[in-house]
């Protein structure tokens, strides 16, 4: 990646990644030690299927705007935006609407009453969020980062806020989530703002000619995002339908990729699509795999260690996190661990820069179908690890199928569309201080101390491997350098 992009990447996956570990670490955290087990399993169920209806409503919109945007004039993205917005609020009322309706069918599918009523008040909040959740996506097409990272942390502290007062203050679940739905109106009216900001002093015109080919663009794009929503929250919706609450909140607190390792992956997906286009439009492909292959090894230079960590220190992880009452999370959490070295690479990006967002779907759609039959032929003999299995293994296949097309389109062969040598020495990086990991077992001190000396035992050696022999160059390493004078100043 250019310095300009890794530049992009790292403000947007900085600030995502401090957000979402807020949330994680101060909402998670906190309610799972505030709510009993059940009530706790409510609220999970609550906030994954509202989030799960709430990305399928966006349509594909947000990679319709990284690819469109950039191509437009300033008038024109004005124009561009007051329908986008006056498009999104329609919709938004329609999916709150639905899911209010829906809510005791819900409440009965997944055995649990409680969730009429919290599901009810979280329609409200999918009416006041949806509008604002693809302007993300307006605002780093229009070279916003910078105040989409400051608005970004100004969201995750209102969150935290939305969430710990209430419950502090002993108000119930549902006043909680009632101060979530405000938390949403401020966070869409916030994103609006700044992207009005972003063309104000322009006319508006409208963008001629955008309509056709954004639906012909989006919709087999949003076609995918239903098809990878529902597969992403396959496993949760049938272990919500099959166990109870309790047994629920245990596989929830577990079952998730580390939240920030999405993020990253998300930032640098979100700024590599807008330059895939522009390179696919100028017919410059080399260029184009040569952008992706370098964000692949700086992304795994990340993910591949913090993988073989995870992996040694996952139960002390989850009772540090979640209390010694989630101990039993580990199990779905080192389930999940294998999906880290896959998120080295987002493999949708190249397809959809090249036009070919049909055979995304396709993917997607194989991707649901054997995880829905592999899920259901595990459960019998897993339990509950079933589901979280099935997910890993048709991840993977989902993953390789997209590879196959990408190099076919390409005329590269397997071996030249993914940078293997690259991504095996960085294993190779990663296996070498895992030795050391030996000792967590007879680390004196509780959970926390282990995790933290097992921290210091590994990631010190670490990061003088990769500093010495991983994937940096020149500008990534002036970069640090850079950071850590600003951080660590001279005397």
């Amino acid at each position: 990646m250019s310095d300009s992009l890794t530049k992009k990447v790292g403000i947007i996956g900085a600030t995502r990644i401090v957000a979402t570990s807020l949330n994680l670490l101060v909402v998670s955290m906190f309610l799972s030690r505030h709510l009993g087990q059940a009530e706790y399993g409510t609220f999970q169920q609550t906030w994954f299927f509202t989030h799960m209806i709430l990305e399928i409503g966006l349509l594909g919109t947000p990679i319709g705007i990284l690819y469109f945007l950039p191509k437009l004039s300033r008038p024109e993205a004005k124009g561009f935006l007051i329908r986008l917005m006056l498009s999104l609020a329609c919709v938004g009322a329609i999916v709150g609407a639905a899911l209010y309706s829906a809510a005791p069918l819900l409440a009965s599918f997944f055995g649990n009453p409680a969730l009429e009523q919290t599901l009810r008040i979280f329609s409200f909040y999918a009416i006041l969020v949806l509008p604002g959740l693809p302007l993300d996506s307006f605002l780093i097409a229009k070279n916003r980062h910078g105040h989409l990272g400051i608005l970004t942390i100004l969201h995750s502290v209102l969150l935290v806020t939305a969430v710990i007062l209430p419950s502090s203050l002993g108000l119930s679940l549902s006043a909680v989530l009632w101060c979530v739905v405000g938390y949403g109106l401020i966070k869409s009216a916030l994103l609006g703002g700044a992207a009005a900001h972003s063309v104000r002093g322009v006319s508006q015109a409208e963008p001629k000619g955008l309509l056709r080919p954004f639906l012909a663009y989006s919709i087999p794009v949003g076609v995918n995002d239903l098809l990878r929503v529902l597969s992403r929250w396959l496993d949760k919706n049938i272990v919500s339908a099959v166990f109870t609450p309790e047994t629920f909140a245990i596989y929830a607190n577990g079952a998730i990729e580390i939240p920030f390792v999405g993020v990253f992956a998300g930032a640098i997906s979100a700024v590599v699509i807008p330059e895939f286009s522009r390179l696919s439009e100028g017919g410059d492909r080399k260029r184009l795999v040569e952008v992706w292959h370098r964000a692949i090894l700086k992304t795994g230079a990340i993910l591949i260690p913090l993988f073989v960590f995870l992996l040694a220190v996952a139960t002390d992880l989850m009772m540090v996190l979640f209390s010694e009452t989630y101990r039993a999370s580990a199990g779905p959490f080192r389930v999940y661990l294998v999906l880290l070295p896959l998120r080295c690479a987002t493999y949708t990006p190249i397809l959809l820069a090249l036009g070919r967002s049909k055979l995304v779907a396709v993917g997607a759609l194989l991707d649901l179908l054997v995880n829905l039959g592999l899920s259901l032929l595990l459960i019998p003999r897993f339990g509950y690890f079933g589901p979280a299995i099935a997910t890993v293994v048709t991840t993977y296949g989902q993953a390789a199928f997209y590879l196959w097309r990408a190099g076919a389109i390409l005329a590269l062969p397997l071996g030249g569309i993914f940078p293997w040598s690259g991504i095996l020495r960085l294993f190779g990086l990663a296996i070498l201080p895992a030795s050391l990991l030996a000792l967590l077992p007879i680390l004196p001190g509780g959970a926390l101390v282990r995790l933290l000396t097992a921290g210091v035992l590994y990631f010190t050696p670490m990061a003088i491997l990769l500093w010495r022999y991983g994937p940096l160059s020149d500008q990534d390493r002036n970069l640090v350098r850079r950071l850590w004078s600003r951080l660590v100043p001279r005397r």
